[in-house]
């Protein structure tokens, strides 16, 4: 095992990983409670507790290391804001100010650190928040059960998925209360083919240039992950252009691949290398 440089504990090999775990977790719980702000008169304090961690969290990642755009967060923002003014009445006045203050202290602060490379997903990921349904009791989700069981008595289990959607549904969009619910089903992206693969090439303000790679359905195991594939690309370009490993920063995870680098030569290896790869596995799918 290599020398330790670091009294860091996130910045060790094996601590930024536990590390960038905690960063995930920090902000999908931020994304699921400001999503269930979005047109709420309730002063639930949820949301501001886990924007404020998120924060905490922020003060030590480096620069775009937070799995969120900066789109995002200011989607964010202006629904905590719109939610902050529905329930003001709830904050003694001497508060109300400084929270706000605090408030936009933690969003500018978790803003820098987003990551520019999640703009494009979240475009695409805006629509599609899981929002959940929790029961007070275990009474109040057997009722549910008994009146669901009563509306769809065919399959009670899709019945009551069926039902809660809707219940969700029409809560979300202030639906007509006199029309019956109804569930509006979403259609899924179409599954990747053999040997399609589409990286995309990112350059950034000081000079860097990025290759990132979210889908893996295209390619072969197992190499269809971002870890999988940083690790069949590191072996090939160790055998076919051994001098470029040196000019690319590697930062991936499991459902995302990343390189970063100032050279365009080292990185148009690593895109050929991408495209040799999905190409072994059309051949062995043909």
């Amino acid at each position: 095992m290599a020398s330790i440089e670091t009294s860091d504990l996130h910045r060790t090999p094996g601590g930024s990983n536990g590390f960038r775990k905690q960063l995930q977790v920090a902000t999908q719980c931020a994304r699921e409670l400001i999503d269930e702000l979005n047109g709420s008169r309730k002063a639930d304090m949820l949301a501001s507790g886990a924007i404020h961690g998120l924060a905490l969290l922020a003060k030590e990642a480096s620069r775009r290391s937070l799995p969120v755009s900066e789109k995002e967060v200011d989607y964010w923002k202006e629904v905590f804001f719109k939610w902050c003014e529905s329930v003001k009445r709830h904050f003694a006045e001497p508060v109300r100010d400084e929270f706000r203050s605090k408030a936009e202290a933690d969003f500018a602060l978790i803003r820098e650190k987003a990551d520019i490379l999640s703009e494009t997903p979240w475009e695409q990921l805006r629509t599609r928040y899981v929002h959940p349904v929790r029961f007070p009791t275990r009474e109040a989700f057997d009722l549910a059960c008994d009146r669901a069981k009563a509306k769809y008595p065919a399959n009670l289990g899709i019945a009551l998925d069926k039902y809660l959607a809707a219940c969700v549904q029409r809560l979300l969009e202030a639906d007509d209360v006199d029309q019956p619910l109804v569930v509006k089903v979403k259609e899924e992206p179409p599954e990747d083919r053999p040997g399609t693969v589409a990286p995309r090439f990112i350059t950034f303000d000081d000079g860097v240039h990025s290759i990132v790679v979210t889908s893996f359905g295209g390619l072969q195991r197992p190499a269809n992950s971002g870890l999988g594939l940083q690790k069949a690309i590191q072996q090939q370009l160790r055998k076919t252009a051994p001098g470029t490993l040196e000019q690319l920063e590697f930062d991936s995870e499991s459902s995302m691949f990343t390189v970063r680098s100032r050279s365009l030569d080292s990185l148009a290896a690593v895109a050929q290398a991408i495209f040799s790869i999905a190409a072994a596995k059309k051949n062995s799918s043909s």
